[in-house]
């Protein structure tokens, strides 16, 4: 019995001692950067001023307006906003961390989950949430842009020295708050109505069939810890144009990076 519990400690003893070498050997390494691909000397550089991260954003979606409220038209459950980009982060002052301008590119689906059996109708270059005239099993509008946000961002993060003294700042255990906004391009605009026929499934689509706002851009915020920000988004323009919906995305959600 005594055999066995040295020989156990021995191992968990050799696996703690492993990990942790392992750990050190990361630590020394400087992280890789998107930018280090166009400038081999990048990597080496004791100090850099622009620094890169993929940004990953999902939440929830409405349109609203002064005649609409959360829910009234479209599902709170079902509507929601994804987003994935690429993010630049420049420190305002180059050896000082306090301020940073946030900007980059990124691809942004909203989705509309409509209630009521109802659905977006076009007619004489006027587009109006209309009933479909039968039951339906979901009916729901999706929106793609290529949209490039830029926030001010401050909150302290942690300097770190690498192997051969070179320093990165890093965003663990730092609380950061961003306030800015976004402009971007519609792309492409679809409805989907999925309902039943003589017991079969159907599914009717259209695409770019809409009279759309082709630009968009709003307010947007977002503040956490880490990697992980809750974030919130404002439309200042209307999805649609000459319209009498006169609806705007609102979104918030889960900010990844």
């Amino acid at each position: 019995m005594k055999k066995i519990l040295l020989i156990s400690f021995a191992l968990i003893s050799a696996f703690s001692f492993a990990q942790e070498t392992e750990e050190q050997e990361e630590l020394d390494k400087a992280p890789v950067d998107f930018l280090d691909i166009f400038d081999q000397d990048r990597r080496d550089k004791e100090f850099v001023r622009t620094t890169t991260n993929l940004v990953l954003a999902f939440g929830f979606n409405q349109a609203l307006s002064n005649r609409n409220g959360i829910g009234d038209s479209y599902r709170f459950w079902g509507s929601g906003m994804f987003e994935v980009g690429l993010e630049f982060t420049t420190r305002l002052q180059p050896e000082n961390d306090t301020f940073r301008f946030n900007y980059g590119i990124a691809l942004r689906t909203n989705t509309l989950n409509i209630n009521d059996d109802k659905a977006f109708f076009t007619n004489n270059n006027v587009t109006r949430l209309e009933p479909i005239g039968f039951d339906v099993d979901r009916s729901y509008f999706t929106q793609v842009s290529v949209v490039a946000p830029f926030h001010v961002e401050f909150g302290s993060r942690k300097l770190q020295t690498y192997r051969d003294g070179i320093k990165r700042y890093r965003d663990d255990d730092a609380f950061v708050i961003g306030l800015g906004g976004y402009l971007g391009l519609v792309t492409t605009s679809s409805q989907a109505i999925k309902f039943e026929r003589e017991g079969r499934d159907i599914t009717d689509t259209r695409t770019n069939d809409y009279e759309l706002n082709n630009l968009t851009y709003g307010l947007s915020a977002y503040a956490g810890w880490d990697d992980i920000q809750f974030f919130a988004t404002y439309g200042l323009n209307d999805i649609f144009k000459d319209s009498p919906l006169q609806e705007r995305y609102v979104s918030f959600g889960i900010r990844l990076r």
